[in-house]
């Protein structure tokens, strides 16, 4: 008779096992999504605090070591984009986002921020794309990834556009056509609307 017993405990002792480590995923499943659910709701208020509020003030620096400070471009369009060279969507949007700074003639300026591993690779990139070198576009290494974590960026490309107000008015997650009667068009919009007092 114990012969017949002995496998029944068997497969009940498996199930329990079974069981156990069943709830013990389950467990874990739920505390890791619980704990990504309750780190969203702090993306976005940031979201809607500059969309409310403004974008934060900060300081940095360009390449050539000049001092970059988003407060100093009250009045005008600011795209603040977030790229590495070795991000293939973000060298693909380059020279359509050029092309838009450059129609607006100072009115619209880019704070290109680069999460480059090393400033020779953003020196390897600037060699192959001069234009970046110019008028109305400040060039940051993020060496720190300060900005990245202050704006929570997730991904690359990603831009924020502000308006005159420096109030966020879009954010773009990934890679865009920048230069097109609709965006031309959009960024004169933003430029005519008057800041609020």
């Amino acid at each position: 008779m114990s012969w017949k017993g002995s496998p029944m405990k068997q497969h009940l002792k498996a199930f329990g096992i079974v069981f156990i480590l069943a709830a013990a995923g389950l467990w874990a499943y739920t505390q890791f999504f619980a704990s990504k659910l309750n780190q969203a709701p702090a993306g976005y208020a940031t979201i809607e605090a500059m969309e409310k509020e403004g974008v934060p003030n900060f300081v940095t620096k360009d390449l050539d070591g000049k001092p970059v400070e988003l407060e100093s471009f009250k009045g005008k369009v600011v795209i603040l984009n977030f790229w590495a060279s070795w991000c293939g969507p973000c060298i693909e949007e380059v020279p359509s986002l050029i092309k838009l700074i450059k129609e607006f003639k100072g009115d619209v300026q880019l704070i290109a921020v680069s999460g480059d591993s090393s400033r020779n690779d953003i020196d390897v990139f600037m060699k192959s794309f001069p234009e970046m070198k110019g008028a109305n576009i400040h060039i940051v290494y993020d060496e720190d990834r300060s900005l990245m974590k202050q704006f929570q960026v997730a991904r690359l490309p990603e831009s924020l556009v502000l308006g005159t107000d420096h109030k966020l008015v879009k954010k773009v997650v990934g890679s865009i056509e920048w230069f097109n009667k609709d965006s031309v068009a959009y960024v004169q919009s933003l430029l005519a609307a008057k800041p609020a007092q």
